[in-house]
This record gives C-alpha cells, sequence and structure tokens, in this order.
C-alpha cells in the first residue's frame, strides 16, 4: 500500500480549489451572458434610456439630435436678449431665465415630446409601423440612396440630392403630418361640414380669398451688355436715371422715354398672367403689386435690362368663388384640428426623464460644444 506525503495532499487540495472557482466563474459567465441576450441588463457605456413619453423611449444619441436641433435657436435667443457672446463658458452662464443650456435641454425635450406624440398618432391612425429612433436613420438612409441613384440616372430629382439630418427630419415630419391628416379625415376623427366650410369662407373672403384686380403699366426697359446699345451696364444706368428724375419732376413718362431712346411698352398683369410672371420677372412683379395708381417704381435690375415700371390703374379686386377655394379651406381646417389634437396629446402625455443620464449627456455635451 502507497501513503501519499503531506505535500500530495496539499497539491490536490490547491487543484480542487481551482476547479471549484473556475466552475463558479463559469457559471456566472454563462448567467451575465443570458441576462445580455434577454436585454435584462445593459452594459457600463451602452445607450441607456434617457426619456420616455407614453411608454416610448429615447435613447441619449437620439435626444443629442434635437439638441443640435435647438442649439442655435437658443444661442441666438441669448444674444439678442442678454448681448451674451458665444465664449467658453456661454452655455453655463447664469441669467434671469436660468443658463442657455437649461433653455437648450427643455426646449429639446418639447420638440422631442411633440415629435413622439405625432409619432405615435401616426401609428394609431395605421400611417407608420415602426416610430423608433433606428427606423428613422434607416429610412434616411433610403432616401438618401433613392435620391443618388436618381441623379446618377439623369433623373429629376426635387430637392437636395442628399438630405443632412436637420433637412431630412423636416421632410420626413411634413410628409407624416400629411398622411396622418388624410388618414383622420378618412376615418371620420376629423370631420369638416360643408356649413364649417362656407362659415370660414364668408369670415375670410375678403382677407384670404380675395385677388387684386387687373394691373396696367408702362414699362420702361433698357437692356444692356452684349448685343446691344449700351455694352456697359453703368451707361445705361445713366439714361435710366435721368429718366427717374423727369418723371419725379412732373414730366411726362412716355415722352420723356422716347427722348432719351428708352423703349416703354403697355403691360398688363392679371390673375392669370401671374403664375408665368412670378417664375419670369419675379422682381418686377413684386414691384407692380406694391405700387398706387400714377407712381412708378425705383430703377431695378432683371434679367440683363434695367427697368422702370409705372402703374397706370388697378382693377377691382376679384373674390374667388366659393367652389373654387373650398378644398383648400377644408384643407386649412382639417390641419388646425389635427393641430389641436397633438397639442392636447401632448398636454396629456405621460413623460419620464432619467436625471441622472440626462446630467451626463448635458455634460458631455458641454464638452464637445465649449469651444
Amino acid at each position: 500500500m502507497v501513503f501519499m506525503k503531506q505535500q500530495d495532499w496539499k497539491i490536490i487540495k490547491i487543484l480542487h480549489g481551482k476547479r471549484k472557482l473556475l466552475m463558479i466563474i463559469g457559471l456566472l459567465i454563462v448567467i451575465l451572458a443570458s441576462l445580455l441576450l434577454i436585454g435584462s441588463i445593459k452594459m457600463p457605456g451602452s445607450d441607456s434610456v434617457l426619456m420616455s413619453v407614453n411608454g416610448q423611449e429615447a435613447s441619449a444619441d437620439e435626444f443629442s439630435m434635437y439638441l443640435d436641433f435647438k442649439k442655435a435657436l437658443v444661442a441666438n435667443y441669448f444674444k439678442q436678449t442678454y448681448g451674451a457672446n458665444y465664449t467658453e463658458h456661454f452655455w453655463t452662464t447664469e441669467y434671469s431665465d436660468g443658463t442657455p443650456l437649461q433653455k437648450l435641454m427643455e426646449e429639446a425635450k418639447a420638440q422631442m415630446t411633440r415629435t413622439k406624440i405625432e409619432q405615435q398618432l401616426a401609428q394609431r391612425s395605421g400611417v407608420i409601423k415602426d416610430i423608433g429612433y433606428q427606423s428613422f436613420l434607416n429610412e434616411m438612409e433610403m432616401e438618401n440612396s433613392r435620391r443618388s441613384k436618381a441623379a446618377a440616372n439623369n433623373e429629376i430629382v426635387y430637392g437636395p440630392i442628399s438630405f443632412e439630418v436637420q433637412a431630412y427630419y423636416s421632410y420626413y415630419m411634413s410628409g407624416l403630418e400629411n398622411a396622418t391628416i388624410d388618414a383622420l379625415r378618412n376615418n371620420g376623427i376629423i370631420s369638416i361640414s360643408e356649413e364649417q366650410l362656407k362659415r370660414d369662407y364668408e369670415i375670410n373672403k375678403k382677407s384670404k380669398y380675395a385677388q387684386q384686380g387687373a394691373i396696367d403699366l408702362e414699362w420702361a426697359t433698357l437692356p444692356y451688355g452684349s448685343g446691344t446699345a449700351y455694352k456697359d451696364k453703368s451707361d445705361a444706368l445713366v439714361k435710366m436715371k435721368q429718366l427717374e428724375k423727369a418723371f419725379a419732376n412732373g414730366a411726362s413718362f412716355k415722352e420723356t422715354a422716347k427722348g432719351l431712346g428708352v423703349d416703354v411698352i403697355d403691360s398688363r398683369i392679371t390673375n392669370a398672367s401671374r403664375r408665368a410672371a412670378a417664375l419670369e420677372i419675379p422682381l418686377a412683379l413684386q414691384k407692380a403689386e406694391h405700387l398706387e395708381v400714377g407712381k412708378s417704381s425705383d430703377i431695378f435690375d432683371e434679367n440683363e435690362a434695367l427697368h422702370i415700371i409705372r402703374c397706370v390703374s388697378i382693377g377691382d379686386m376679384i373674390i374667388q368663388p366659393f367652389d373654387q377655394v373650398k378644398d383648400s379651406i377644408a384643407s386649412q381646417l382639417a390641419l388646425e384640428k389635427y393641430r389641436d389634437i397633438v397639442e392636447r396629446d401632448v398636454k396629456e402625455a405621460a413623460i419620464k426623464w432619467n436625471r441622472q443620464s440626462g446630467t451626463n449627456l448635458m455634460n458631455k455635451w458641454i464638452g464637445m460644444n465649449s469651444d
């Protein structure tokens, strides 16, 4: 029979203890991994929940987007109100209504709350399924990809080829609002009667649905540049100033222009021609619509020519018929009702704010925006 020495027993005990320790560590790793998989805990530094609106959670990353949206607005407010300069300590300087940082945080909270409410309303109305922040980012990426491909294929792309986050947010929210209003009208939550339409029309027909009558003009034009009598714009300007001065002293507009060699034509702007005028001669249209009868404009430059226009007469205002404007009235009333619903839901929203996470985020944000 072989007996072990005391030293051998000690070695065996040590090895046995190590096996137990390794088994315990292994078991803990398995438990930890399981908890992480089911989302019961978060690893330090992960994107924890910062705020929730009616149970819909928002992360620090999402809230940071709204901070960026409101940064310039808040900075401008403190500059205009207090003459505050954008220095290293700008965001933490105390004023009578708090620090810029506090105001920025409240503005971002309000904006994100309203956005969540509008998204939730859209979701309940069947307009959109996923209203999470990651879905928003994914949709922006897909939209930018679509636009880039369309531009590469020489297809018409309205707006930018690629959206920045803030521009896409405006585009996204505008589309969401319109689609939700349509859904709410279709399911009867927003309803507008014929009586409401007519009442709004009668109240506002002179202020909203009246169009200016035809404007008759005498239009003096002097082209300049290559292929004209005035290669140099400054020479043409001298001539037009002579006409402007003579008319101001009571001379006949047409006769004076003719004597100076400036062409004058009779022109009329009507409701039918306003759309084309807005595209082709927007500055001239703007000047004409602000002239009184018998008055002339200053000299203005448009389409490589100098102009002076004189208002000869203005026709009577034209009230647009009810049937012509009732669809636009309905759209406006529906928008007002939609916004009333949103305001009500914002006031009734259950909002939770993680104060510690908020403080950490704002401290981090200051560090990134203090230069």
